[in-house]
């Protein structure tokens, strides 16, 4: 029997994730965890086989669960499913170790199909904007030692001032939200920013941002 665990604080959408479970797997043992502590508390007490991931949660961040997971259970297949399609969600979640990305407006046979493949023949679930999104990625990622964007990344001169100030505040451990409150804007805005840090900069974790704060001058620990 498949064990499958669902990591999901919306009710709606926790139905909707178990019924493509089932369609699936038919006869899984379907799971539903709806913070990140139950789901952390739940892997200490049994093994699933799948865990469907999203990647916000009242008391964490899906990424925070991957991670623990891998660990625990290596064999473990965890899926991202989420509505976020950017690089600053998809890069940090893959480098978790999550096995696939999936976006919840995918059609729900298309989620079962996706699901069914990963544990039949190891196929990465991907949803085709994100397959997409991964390849333009890593195409746009310059060499060691090409100018980004047209700069060479040695200062603080690819970056505007915001930009400067949002590396500043990522660097020194706040999420995104918390640099949108902190900056005064959206979350929507303070995540466009932070993209364009990444981009600029050639990188896409906060541990690399970390690095690069300390390079140029904008951050000490």
């Amino acid at each position: 029997m498949t064990k499958v665990l669902i990591v999901e604080d919306l009710r709606d959408a926790q139905k909707w994730l178990q019924e493509a479970a089932m369609l699936a797997f038919p006869s899984a043992q379907v799971t539903c965890c709806t913070t990140l502590r139950r789901a952390l508390l739940w892997i200490t007490e049994d093994t699933p086989d799948i865990c469907l991931v999203d990647l916000k949660l009242p008391d964490g961040t899906g990424v925070d669960f991957i991670e623990a997971c891998r660990t625990r259970h290596p064999a473990c297949y965890q899926v991202v499913t989420t509505i976020y399609d950017d690089d600053i969600h998809l890069m940090p979640a893959l480098q978790a170790g999550a096995s696939g990305y999936l976006l919840k407006d995918e059609p729900q046979t298309a989620i079962a199909g996706a699901l069914r493949s990963v544990v039949t023949d190891g196929a990465p679930p991907l949803s085709p904007l994100i397959a997409r999104r991964m390849l333009e990625h890593y195409r746009q990622r310059p060499l060691p030692g090409e100018p980004v964007n047209g700069l060479e990344a040695e200062g603080q001169e690819s970056l505007s001032p915001r930009e400067q100030q949002t590396l500043t505040l990522i660097a020194e451990g706040h999420t995104i939200a918390r640099a949108a409150d902190l900056m005064g804007v959206s979350y929507h805005t303070a995540a466009r920013h932070v993209k364009n840090v990444y981009g600029k900069l050639g990188i896409n974790s906060r541990a690399e941002a970390v690095r690069e704060a300390i390079r140029i001058g904008l951050y000490s620990p």
